[in-house]
């Protein structure tokens, strides 16, 4: 008995740990397959995850997160509000993801006197249009509406993997404590081993090019 509550404890760990790479995962499959196709490429992709992450960066500074204002002892304490299982984290970025673009729409509107979040916003924004415009001078309709839906996709999905990013690591900061500086040490050598393909210099996650716009 206690060996069938140990394997479907791993097995549990396991699907939540699968749930929370999926997001990561699924944002690089998009971006790698869509950089792939010619009529887009990496450089506009990358110009539209930068938008994206300026449109994160203001979802993150209106976001009410847990223990604010953060300190060490919030972040990291036994019993601190970022100490939760893994089913009250889903149910908190959940609820946040929901909240946080009306919450940025009622700063922008009511209380934006330094204008942090409007030029933010406003960035974002130009950088888009300015490829949108260019797309369409540039080639036929069809395929600058294609980089356009492309941009508007690859922006929404940094922007919220941005905000998505800042509350997963925060909890996993409570969950590993030191043990994080591991999980560092590990990443820097996939990045310098390629075992997985999670960097972007390689790139292993994407559509066949046959399978992109023509």
């Amino acid at each position: 008995m206690d060996v069938l509550n140990l394997l479907s404890s791993a097995a549990s760990d396991a699907v939540g740990v699968l749930l929370i790479v999926v997001p990561l995962l699924l944002y690089r499959w998009l971006t790698d397959s869509v950089a792939h196709w010619p009529a887009y490429g990496t450089m506009r992709k990358d110009k539209a995850a930068i938008a994206g992450f300026l449109m994160g960066i203001c979802l993150v500074a209106v976001t009410p997160l847990p223990g604010q204002p953060l300190s060490f002892d919030s972040i990291f304490n036994r019993g601190g509000p970022w100490d939760i299982d893994m089913d009250a984290f889903g149910d908190l970025v959940l609820d946040r993801m929901a909240a946080a673009p009306v919450l940025l729409l009622d700063r922008l509107i009511l209380d934006d006197e330094r204008l942090n979040l409007t030029l933010g916003v406003a960035a974002a924004g130009a950088l888009l249009v300015g490829h949108a415009i260019g797309g369409f001078l540039r080639l036929r309709w069809r395929r600058a509406v294609a980089t356009v839906v492309f941009d508007q996709i690859v922006a929404a999905m940094t922007a919220i993997l941005t905000l998505y990013a800042a509350m997963l690591g925060l909890w996993l900061c409570n969950r590993l404590n030191f043990w994080i500086f591991l999980v560092g040490i590990l990443a820097i050598q996939e990045y310098r081993y390629n075992l997985f393909g999670l960097f972007p210099r390689h790139r292993h996650f994407r559509l066949p090019r046959f399978r992109l716009p023509q």
